[in-house]
C-alpha cells in the first residue's frame, strides 16, 4: 500500500512539474530589423503611446499571474520576428500600475488594444486563441 502510495505521489509531482515548466515563457532574443516589445511604467508612459503620431501600435495589458495574459504576450513575441522594427507592441502590468488600472477603468485582463495614428480602431477583452492572436497582430502591425 505505502509504495503504491508513494508511486502516485511521485507520478503526480512529476505531471506538476511537466505542467509547471511547460506555462513558462521561453523569451529568445528578437533578430536585428524584427519588431520590438516595450513594457510601459505609469500613466505619462500609456498617455505617450496614445498620442497622435503616424503607425500601428498594440498595447496589452496584462498581469504576471494570468495565464490568458501570458499567452497572449507569447502570441505577440512569436510575430514579432516576422515584422520589420516599425513593429512595436506595448505591454503594462496592471498589478505594477494599479493607478493606471483604476484610471482606464481596465477590467479583466488581457486587454490588447490596436492603435493606428494614435486612435483606438480595435479591442479586445477577451482572450484568443494563439493561432487566431497571432494572425490578427501580423495582420495588423505589417500593414
Amino acid at each position: 500500500m505505502v509504495s503504491r502510495r508513494v508511486s502516485l505521489t511521485g507520478s503526480l509531482l512529476g505531471a506538476a512539474l511537466l505542467l509547471a515548466v511547460s506555462c513558462v515563457g521561453t523569451r529568445y532574443p528578437a533578430p536585428a530589423g524584427s519588431g520590438r516589445m516595450e513594457e510601459l511604467v505609469g500613466m505619462a508612459a500609456v498617455s505617450a503611446v496614445m498620442a497622435p503620431r503616424p503607425g500601428r501600435r498594440v498595447l496589452i495589458y496584462h498581469s504576471p499571474r494570468c495565464d490568458f495574459c501570458r499567452a497572449t504576450l507569447r502570441s505577440a513575441e512569436a510575430v514579432l520576428p516576422d515584422l520589420g522594427p516599425q513593429a512595436v507592441v506595448y505591454t503594462l502590468d496592471i498589478d505594477s500600475n494599479p493607478e493606471v488600472r483604476d484610471a482606464l477603468d481596465i477590467g479583466p485582463v488581457p486587454v490588447v488594444i490596436f492603435l493606428e495614428n494614435g486612435q483606438e480602431v480595435k479591442r479586445w477583452h477577451v482572450y484568443r486563441p494563439g493561432f487566431i492572436a497571432r494572425g490578427a497582430l501580423r495582420r495588423f502591425l505589417a500593414g
